[in-house]
């Protein structure tokens, strides 16, 4: 099982990688809008490198 945790709280959970990132991908896109609206695609692409990194250690 691979989860990832949000900075509010929620858990994306799944059985893959790939699962667990479409999870958080929803989640960000549902909760998030304005967060994401809001950031340069310098930050995003930093939020994306540390989910990854993330997950890599949770494999």
């Amino acid at each position: 099982m691979t989860v990832l945790t949000c900075a509010c709280g929620f858990e994306a959970k799944g059985d893959s990688p790939y699962q667990v990132e479409a999870a958080m991908w929803h989640h960000a896109i549902q909760d998030h809008a304005d967060m994401l609206k809001s950031m340069t695609v310098d930050m995003l692409e930093q939020w994306l490198v540390n989910k990854d990194k993330q997950l890599k250690a949770g494999a």
